[in-house]
């Protein structure tokens, strides 16, 4: 804490980063601004950045070279008077553009891969208030599903916004923004090193509380996937997201009323060390897994 960390999170600010107030304390918002730096700036390997030690750090060197001119242009301007967003998979950074200039930069956790980079497969219980055609069911059924946590590549656009909390079968978003059926971008108290969500595009959820002051239904929605395609070579198949099915080791399926587990847990806290290096700032990775079951 202290003068260094105020000029940081002024300097972050000034360059569409999302620190959090400035007010000189290193909290997660910071951290996770400095993660988005090094990933997009540096061009550090979010692989590389995770298993780091310094992760978080901020040494002399790259405080210096933050005070160059820097310039984050969109890679697919569109012109004045626009807005639109730019998601990065492989560096795990979404950048919403207005006229094509960035009044947000954030760290983001997309949908979880498994041991050779593909979409991992997760089973679990979730409440249905409506079936596959949309009709309510009343009371909901409880229904064992598995899913692929797949964040498809492509050019998408928002199409609906909830304010507040949005329970859905699977968990709890914040303020979400869907833009490719149930894929949104949403607040979560987990947004870690990796990609971790079921899909969703993960910020941290005090972004969130003003993301949806940022984006309008209509905005333009382009996505950079893991594969390194550009967004426009997409087919429409690669597109869709994973569709639920049913879970092939499920034994039973039951109809509920019962309250369903909350999501809203506070994250654990991680207390950063002290340091009285000049302008070398660091705090501990939040690297463990993900305990919430936001999507």
């Amino acid at each position: 804490s202290g003068g260094d960390v105020t000029k940081l999170q002024q300097r972050l600010t000034d360059l569409g980063f999302a620190p959090g107030p400035i007010d000189g304390q290193f909290g997660e918002n910071t951290q996770q601004a400095i993660w988005a730096y090094k990933k997009l700036i540096l061009k550090v390997p979010r692989e590389e950045l995770r298993a780091s030690n310094s992760a978080s750090q901020v040494t002399p060197e790259m405080w210096l070279a933050m005070q160059d001119d820097i310039e984050i242009p969109p890679r697919r301007p569109q012109g004045p008077g626009t807005q639109h967003m730019e998601v990065y998979l492989p560096e795990q950074v979404a950048i919403v553009f207005h006229a094509d200039q960035p009044v947000l930069i954030a760290h983001i956790s997309s949908g979880e891969l498994d041991e050779n980079g593909l979409p991992a497969e997760f089973c679990e219980v979730g409440k249905f208030d409506t079936d596959e055609k949309g009709n309510v069911v009343d009371p909901p059924v409880e229904k064992a599903i598995c899913a692929l946590a797949k964040t498809p590549g492509g050019v998408f656009q928002f199409y609906r916004e909830v304010e507040g909390n949005r329970v859905s079968a699977l968990g709890g978003m914040r303020n979400p923004a869907y833009f490719n059926y149930g894929i949104a971008v949403h607040g979560a108290f987990e947004v870690p090193l990796y990609p971790a969500s079921h899909g969703c595009i993960r910020l941290n959820h005090t972004i969130s509380e003003s993301f949806l002051d940022l984006v309008k239904k209509g905005d333009l929605v382009f996505v950079w996937g893991h594969d390194g395609k550009q967004p426009e070579q997409y087919t429409k198949n690669e597109r869709l997201p994973s569709f639920n099915y049913a879970d092939p080791n499920a034994t039973t399926t039951t109809s509920s009323t019962t309250s369903p587990t909350s999501t809203t847990l506070p994250p654990t806290t991680t207390v950063a060390p002290t340091t009285t290096e000049p302008l070398s700032i660091h705090r501990v990775a939040l690297s463990g897994p993900s305990s919430m079951s936001m999507r």
